[in-house]
């Protein structure tokens, strides 16, 4: 554990907290996603235009929420490999330091501060 505290100079006890809760949220999500996938919209029955125009925006909505939802769990298994390899809280674009702050409000975060801005602007 001591080699995963280059990366981020964070102590042993916080970076142990913070892959708690990253494994806390990566339980949810694997949870969130078998529902998704095995929920249904619609019970099968003949449906009138209208009945089916809202099963196919209810199940786009679903595909969209799966999406969001798979991105999140991808990001924080490569945040978690980061943790153990000692790379966890360098920025994957300019290999600077991320911020404690940031990495506190934002555990699974891969960029600093400044180059997050710059990819989003």
């Amino acid at each position: 554990m001591a080699e995963a505290l280059k990366g981020v100079n964070t102590s042993r006890k916080d970076l142990q907290k913070i892959k708690e809760q990253l494994i806390e949220r990566k339980h949810q999500l694997e949870e969130e996603l078998v529902d998704l996938s095995n929920g249904k919209f619609s019970d099968d029955q003949v449906q009138d235009v209208g009945d089916q125009a809202l099963s196919s925006t209810m199940e786009s909505l679903r595909g969209s929420l799966q999406d969001k939802e798979l991105q999140e769990y991808n990001m924080i298994l490569k945040v978690l490999e980061k943790i153990d390899n000692g790379q966890y809280g360098i920025c994957v674009d300019c290999g600077q330091t991320i911020s404690e702050k940031r990495l506190s409000v934002y555990p699974n975060a891969t960029r600093c501060l400044a180059c997050q801005e710059a990819l989003e602007g």
